[in-house]
């Protein structure tokens, strides 16, 4: 079984100290949608991708060891069995309209880190061509990261965003299997080695 996820609040509480416009969902979107992909990236341009992406100048060392945990325990969710995969998202108690916005910021991570990898991975084994259904899945991505949801407080409205939650989660995995799966050679596990 997976490991779960670092506490939001503590990993929120790094992204003060860091000063951090973007939300914890951002980055970890950001992981999934290159880990997703198939490449991998040493540490250190990890670390300085994801300063990148906060809009930061560096990254502290007691603050990367908060944010690379979370980083490895992707990892982990992602080589696990299907469905162990978790967005990482505010907890329930937070007003539906700020977890709302956090998918939002989720999805936007989840592109960049998608396009960062892509382009990566192309220039390593040359042009991909992904299949409809990613193609599809990006779309709808990009459609969730502008939209959102209605986030009036009623049973209806939480409904739908377990859904979307449950609908990335499983979109992020459906694209992991078809890109680990192009990408390895024949003979090889299909899941990508994790970070150490």
């Amino acid at each position: 079984m997976a490991t779960a996820l670092p506490n939001h609040d503590e990993i929120a509480d790094v992204f003060v100290r860091l000063g951090a416009l973007y939300p914890p969902s951002e980055l970890h979107g950001f992981f999934v949608g290159q880990l997703v992909v198939g490449e991998r990236i040493d540490e250190s341009r990890l670390r300085e991708q994801a300063a990148q992406l906060l809009d930061i100048e560096a990254i502290a060392d007691q603050d990367w060891a908060a944010l690379m945990r979370l980083y490895q325990v992707t990892v982990e969710q992602l080589n696990a069995d299907i469905g162990a995969l978790t967005l990482f998202l505010p907890e329930e108690d937070i007003d539906l309209d700020q977890r709302v916005s956090a998918v939002g910021s989720w999805c936007q991570g989840f592109l960049t880190g998608f396009a960062m990898a892509g382009k990566e991975r192309e220039k390593n084994q040359g042009a991909q061509n992904y299949s409809d259904a990613v193609g599809e899945i990006l779309t709808d991505v990009a459609a969730i990261s502008q939209a959102g949801l209605d986030s009036e407080q009623t049973s209806e409205a939480e409904k739908q965003y377990h859904e979307l939650v449950k609908y990335l989660e499983m979109a992020a995995v459906s694209v992991f299997v078809e890109c680990c799966t192009q990408s390895r050679r024949p003979g090889e596990h299909p899941a990508p080695k994790q970070l150490h």
